[in-house]
């Protein structure tokens, strides 16, 4: 059988493949003899195809074939390179034994397995380094001591500026920011920015002369004639279709970066740029949880400080009213309860500026709680409070009560403020529905009701008794009847699914019926 070299193969796809490889591939008889080389493999071999075909290979001598349906690795020395190679058992369809060699130079080898290395201590920072300048600085060590980089840099574009902010560094001047940023200024054309900006792999040759020929890059001439730096490369940093900025690099006189390099370089900005978008989205959560944490204080300030205030000015005025109008006031019984409401107060503030807000519910449980709540209410404020439920005993988990606790309290805060009721009913019952069970709970007061020009607008009371009740699944909604209408009051009715998660929460916000 006439022997074909890899060149017959030029109008076959995978001859085109080996063709391309820039590892060494070839094809061996059972006698150890090269049937085919490719390009690459010639070149680690020493010799053209023409010379090498029928010669013995260096991989698989006469009589040592590996045993069949087993890949052989090894080494070999060739001149004084050693070369690492893979043997594999090729069929055909003669049922001749033919071997297929990959092999490469033992330093390549070696090079991957750094790169691989370095890309998996990359990733890894990545994912559990808090810090995003912590992050970029060992990628920027990682690329410039696997690809032998003489500097590396991973630059962020400013959002608002435009400037080119250097967040990782390795081998690059304290000052060369400022440096580059002063070239721009004078008009050099960046590499960098033309790299950004074009959402493209940028390799710039012979960097150093265009820099020393040019006045335009003064303030880096001097690092540039003292630093053996030549060819530059920059890879943009990508998220969602955006350059955001680029690993660069400077690569040294002698040395030429190879497509693997780049290939790496390539690896190793995806990474960067992950760090990145991870570290403005976990930005972008603070700020949305210092928002909510805000939220919350005002709202728990709102449902505990603020009513104590209100009913602090009610008896001080009442106190008040009642000395100047000569009435037979109990001024030492009034005093105490002022600064019952001024001490509860003061508890209040103080725990929720140390973020250790007592829970409102006794150890007696949701109901008996409220009860006793609503009869302080009622004894200070010379208001009728009923509380009704189909079980005493009600349990609905700790946070939930806490939240119908504070549901109830602004609930009747408001009547007591607004309404001008003699009269407020507050049931609770556990219903059952076609979904599962709920908490049913309605406040109904026998106040004014709420004007027609009012009924639309949310006090930041019901916003927050509606927050509070959506962290559950649950929903709000208030019917109220002006004083016109002999049914004149107000009821606000609000329904807890006990089998909802929290993130199903619906989405509605609380609805209001004339």
């Amino acid at each position: 059988m006439q022997n074909r070299r890899a060149s017959d193969y030029q109008d076959n796809a995978n001859g085109v493949l080996v063709e391309l490889s820039d590892e060494g591939l070839a094809v061996v008889d059972d006698d150890g003899r090269y049937l085919s080389v490719n390009p690459a493999g010639c070149s680690i071999l020493g010799h053209d195809e023409t010379t090498l075909l029928g010669s013995s290979s260096v991989f698989l001598g006469s009589g040592n074939s590996p045993q069949a349906g087993r890949s052989n690795e090894g080494s070999a020395w060739i001149g004084t390179s050693e070369v690492e190679f893979e043997i594999r058992r090729a069929p055909t369809a003669t049922g001749r034994i033919r071997w297929a060699v990959r092999f490469c130079y033992a330093d390549r080898a070696v090079k991957d397995r750094r790169k691989l290395a370095a890309f998996t201590r990359t990733a890894s920072a990545v994912a559990y380094e808090d810090r995003l300048d912590v992050v970029l600085d060992k990628l920027a060590v990682e690329v410039r001591d696997t690809v032998d980089l003489a500097t590396c840099a991973v630059v962020l574009v400013d959002e608002v500026s435009g400037a080119l902010n250097h967040v990782g560094k390795a081998g690059l001047p304290d000052d060369y920011p400022e440096r580059i940023e002063a070239c721009r200024r004078l008009g050099a054309p960046l590499i960098t920015v033309s790299a950004i900006d074009e959402c493209r792999v940028v390799v710039a040759r012979e960097w150093r002369e265009q820099v020393l020929t040019d006045p335009r890059w003064a303030p880096v001439q001097e690092i540039a004639r003292a630093g053996n730096w030549e060819t530059y490369v920059v890879v943009p940093l990508i998220v969602r279709e955006k350059a955001i900025g680029a690993v660069a690099g400077f690569f040294t006189e002698h040395h030429d970066p190879g497509l693997d390099d780049i290939r790496f370089m390539v690896a190793m900005a995806d990474q960067a740029a992950i760090a990145v978008a991870n570290a403005h989205m976990f930005a972008k959560l603070e700020i949305q949880a210092a928002r909510e944490e805000r939220r919350k204080l005002a709202r728990d300030m709102h449902d505990s400080v603020t009513q104590a205030l209100f009913s602090l000015s009610l008896r001080t005025k009442a106190l008040e009213l009642g000395v100047e109008s000569g009435e037979s006031v109990d001024v030492v019984e009034q005093l105490r309860q002022l600064h019952e409401l001024v001490c509860g107060a003061q508890a209040e503030m103080r725990a929720l500026i140390m973020h250790r807000r007592r829970a409102p519910l006794g150890e007696e449980g949701l109901i008996p709680s409220i009860r006793k709540h609503l009869a302080a209410i009622a004894a200070r404020e010379g208001i009728e409070l009923v509380v009704e439920s189909n079980d005493e005993f009600h349990q609905f988990g700790e946070a939930l009560e806490e939240d119908l606790f504070m549901v109830v309290g602004e609930a009747v805060h408001n009547v007591v403020k607004h309404a001008h009721a003699t009269l407020a009913t507050v049931r609770i019952i556990l219903a059952p529905r076609q979904n599962g069970p709920s908490v049913c709970l309605s406040i109904t007061d026998n106040g004014s009701g709420i004007a027609e020009g009012q009924s639309g607008h949310q006090s930041f009371g019901l916003v927050s008794m509606n927050e509070r009740l959506k962290a559950h699944g649950g929903h709000l909604s208030v019917r109220s009847k002006p004083a016109a209408d002999p049914e004149h009051g107000t009821t606000v009715c609000c329904i807890v699914p006990l089998t909802t998660p929290t993130h199903m929460a619906s989405s509605d916000e609380s609805g209001r019926e004339q």
